[in-house]
């Protein structure tokens, strides 16, 4: 096995039924592939994909719609898991307020549209899931990124109020903080540092990964599997975590 795969032997997810937003990305196909291998009924949702629902997620109207349709079809929805995300990167100064309502749209009013429409049934038995994909964003700063750490700090703080709400339910909250991916949400952040920070792109992927304690990307599948591992039973005395996938740079 390469970094961070679970043995699908292990079948973590067995009879799971779960909602996966963003599953066209890179992280969100790895999602789909490690909880399917783990047992997992899943659906994707996203703009695009031929194995997806085509839904906004910063849609009250499509959220609805995407757990109707989940629960039509497949009679319950055990686990969410709220991947999608969305970036631009400017200063404040020049930051565009529709840029702005776009990116909190996706990571943080998307999620909370989300948990309210999938809440009935999350709750509907024990041991309903609710998971996010914050960053190491969450915890720190970085110019020309303020929609995007607002929303992933934001993020954690919606994590942790379901974690209290969901409790009476056996249902936990928790987060992933993955720190630099190879994906191509990471490659276009390349050019707009090349003109925001005045460098090179082999300076940019440089610092990128000198952040990491590993001097390497983190693979998608190691974000994929920790998300599987929160998702299972195995994990049920953890809630309103965030569990960094930052091979160290929080460190």
């Amino acid at each position: 096995m390469g970094f961070g795969q679970l043995p699908a032997a292990a079948h973590l997810l067995a009879g799971k039924v779960a909602v996966v937003t963003g599953a066209d990305g890179a992280l969100g196909r790895s999602i789909v592939e490690v909880f399917r291998e783990q047992g997992a009924t899943v659906v994707g949702v996203d703009l695009s994909g031929a194995d997806c629902i085509h839904a906004n997620v910063a849609s009250a109207e499509d959220n609805r719609r995407v757990v109707d349709a989940v629960v039509r079809q497949h009679g319950a929805i055990d686990v969410l898991v709220l991947n999608a995300g969305v970036q631009r990167m400017s200063p404040i100064v020049d930051f565009p307020p529709e840029e702005w309502e776009r990116l909190l749209g996706v990571m943080l009013t998307g999620p909370f549209l989300a948990i309210q429409a999938a809440w009935p049934f999350l709750t509907a038995s024990p041991g309903g899931r609710i998971l996010a994909t914050a960053s190491t964003s969450s915890y720190i700063a970085e110019k020309y990124k303020s929609a995007y750490v607002a929303a992933k700090h934001g993020l954690l703080g919606l994590i942790k109020v379901a974690a209290l709400e969901g409790a009476e339910h056996q249902l936990t909250a928790n987060a992933v903080a993955p720190s630099w991916m190879r994906t191509p949400l990471v490659e276009n952040q390349v050019a707009e540092r090349v003109s925001l920070l005045n460098l090179t792109a082999e300076q940019v992927i440089a610092d990128m990964v000198g952040e990491q304690a590993e001097k390497r990307f983190v693979e998608t599948v190691e974000v994929a599997s920790t998300l599987a591992f929160l998702a299972s039973s195995a994990a049920s005395g953890i809630t309103g975590s965030c569990v960094p996938v930052d091979l160290g740079a929080l460190a």
